[in-house]
């Protein structure tokens, strides 16, 4: 019999946890409209491609960076081919 009395207890206080949980979401969102609630997402994706990019010019910098000495070296390492002209 306790038992049964428990779990009524049980169930009714997490039926009112639920009831102020659902007046709680109710009264933070009453004073949007679907305007407000399209520019919030509008707002959300320009932050994500933000740090789209900014992820992707962090990565970048980890790269191996282009050594211009190495590569003059090889250009002047190359032998050029002899131009004959003709005349």
């Amino acid at each position: 019999m306790y038992l049964l009395y428990f779990a009524c207890f049980v169930s009714f206080y997490i039926a009112v946890l639920t009831y102020l949980r659902v007046v709680k979401f109710d009264k933070s969102v009453s004073g949007l409209d679907w305007e407000a609630v399209a520019t919030l997402l509008g707002d959300v994706a320009t932050v994500k491609r933000s740090i789209t990019r900014l992820n992707g010019r962090l990565n970048g910098m980890d790269s191996p960076k282009f050594d211009i000495e190495q590569e003059i070296m090889k250009g002047i390492a190359q032998p050029k081919p002899t131009q004959s002209r003709g005349g």
